[in-house]
């Protein structure tokens, strides 16, 4: 499937969108924390021949992004994708997202749900109540010592090559369902080249800034107005149980399709299946 890199001057900078030649409905893609566009090929080429892709690149993949502002949290990309679909897109239209990219796609849904006709959301990312009032009482330095971001500030973001990258990655748990294949070419999506060797292209400074800045995420999902199918995974730190329990339990007009067998990670893990699962849910919307 034939990609290609579209631009649009918006208020905060020039937005990208990865794009294919596909004549079906449009559908407009958002991805997780710090995975561009790139690394969901294998998923978005299970979708090509049936729909016209639009996988818009957040903020931190911006060339002319500013840093992050410790006052804006993840609702500053929904405000992005409203205003990238209101100068470039011909609304409503299908709209799916992965993990930070689920959040907030239905964050900009209930801003604004007359751009939407539908939303796949796949394992949307935010924390409970607890985690949200604890977090809140850190001032923003500290929480950025602390879990996911604390890992993702003290790990390297320079090889020397490609083969010294996939030891790294072979390494980590987040990635041991992955077979080689599969690992080596989200590396290769995950990374560009530099005067070093390669380098990771999402900037650390606004990965370990996302993990700081989770919102409190049920509330949002309980107030969508626009029709929604979910795909969730096996449970995990990013999409607690808990939530997708209450809200199967406060919106049985919702559909849910469960991959127990997979991770967060699972449209990089499993692309197939879980494209799978999103063709259902997009046809039904669509």
């Amino acid at each position: 499937m034939q990609m290609t890199w579209h631009h649009s001057k918006l208020s905060g900078g020039t937005a990208a969108a990865w794009q294919n030649t596909g004549t079906g409905p449009t559908v407009v893609f958002h991805h997780a924390t710090a995975l561009g566009p790139r690394c969901y090929a294998p998923f978005l080429s299970e979708l090509g021949d049936s729909y016209h892709l639009k996988a818009l690149a957040m903020r931190p993949l911006w060339q002319d992004a500013p840093p992050p502002n410790p006052r804006r949290e993840w609702d500053l990309f929904a405000d992005d994708m409203i205003e990238w679909i209101e100068a470039t897109q011909k609304a409503p239209v299908l709209a799916m997202g992965h993990s930070i990219g689920a959040a907030t796609t239905a964050m900009a849904a209930v801003k604004r749900p007359d751009l939407f006709k539908g939303l796949v959301l796949i394992e949307p990312s935010g924390v409970t109540r607890r985690i949200r009032l604890l977090l809140k009482l850190l001032p923003y330095r500290l929480r950025q010592t602390k879990g996911p971001a604390a890992e993702v500030l003290s790990g390297p973001t320079q090889w020397p090559d490609l083969a010294s990258t996939f030891a790294f990655y072979r390494a980590s748990k987040a990635y041991r369902r992955f077979d080689d294949a599969t690992l080596h070419g989200l590396i290769e999506a995950l990374t560009v080249p530099d005067s070093a060797g390669i380098k990771l292209e999402y900037p650390r400074n606004w990965e370990a800034h996302l993990y700081a800045t989770p919102p409190l995420i049920l509330p949002t999902l309980k107030r969508l107005t626009v029709p929604t199918e979910v795909i969730i995974g096996k449970p995990s730190l990013f999409m607690d149980p808990s939530i997708a329990r209450s809200l199967r339990n406060s919106r049985p007009d919702m559909t849910f399709q469960s991959l127990p067998d997979y991770g967060h990670l699972l449209p990089l893990e499993a692309p197939a299946k879980v494209a799978a699962a999103a063709r259902t849910a997009l046809d039904r919307l669509s």
